[in-house]
């Protein structure tokens, strides 16, 4: 078993990050993003399970920061399937453009489907629904509804580096916008690495790849190279 999970590996990651991707940095940004999960299990199969951050970095040739809460509550309805809702403040400071503010609720289900080698495969369908105003200028606003599907992996513990081992992440998550004729405006593929810290804490570092375009005729060609840092906290008594 042990020589057949690398080379499972070795097929997700040709599969989330073709060819070029990584190099891919003609015109692109950078960015870094830094945030913390909390995880309180406060009733049979619920959770409260909010992260809060911050982002900083490139995007559209701007210096922005990025500061954010999301408070979700989970639903395990099956062992395979959860039920996700949760809401997002997001407050941006744009370089030489106007800062902005957005509001943003959101449904989600996930369920997880097959597992091979010991990796389990994840599917996670969400809808958002978002509010966004400008808090300089002329304070304009705007509402769209966009859709996501993140087709991702996690893989066994493996017992190296770390006293707690470390284990793989990734996935490929298209992102689609209904409020314009429907199409895929943008795609993330995600790559990364994970460990328990204790029984209350682990930490993953991840890499992202984010391309986006206006139109479906467009090729995607805006880049966003992101690495990421995210802390996750379970408290203690969580069910």
């Amino acid at each position: 078993m042990l020589k057949l999970r690398p080379s499972i590996t070795f097929v997700f990651l040709n599969i989330l990050l073709p060819s070029g991707l990584l190099l891919s940095a003609h015109g692109a940004d950078y960015q870094t993003w830094s945030d913390i999960t909390t995880i309180y299990g406060f009733a049979k199969d619920w959770r409260y399970d909010g992260d809060q951050g911050v982002r900083w970095g490139e995007q559209n040739g701007n210096d922005f920061t990025l500061l954010y809460i999301r408070p979700s509550v989970r639903y395990r309805a099956k062992p395979w399937l959860t039920v996700h809702g949760g809401i997002r403040f997001f407050q941006t400071f744009i370089d030489d453009e106007e800062d902005t503010f957005e509001i943003g609720p959101w449904q989600g289900l996930r369920f997880v489907w097959p597992t091979i080698g010991g990796y389990a495969i994840s599917h996670y369908l969400r809808l958002e629904q978002r509010m966004i105003w400008q808090t300089e200028g002329e304070k304009d606003s705007d509402f769209t509804v966009r859709s996501r599907y993140q087709l991702g992996f996690r893989s066994p513990n493996y017992k190296i580096l770390f006293k707690n081992g470390i284990y793989l992440t990734g996935s490929i998550e298209p992102f689609a916008d209904l409020e314009r004729p429907l199409f895929i405006n943008r795609i993330r593929y995600d790559i990364g690495l994970g460990t328990g810290i204790s029984d209350a804490w682990r930490v993953q570092l991840r890499y992202l790849l984010q391309q986006g375009r206006q139109s479906a005729s467009a090729a995607f060609t805006a880049d966003e190279h992101i690495l990421r840092l995210r802390l996750f906290y379970t408290f203690k008594g969580s069910r």
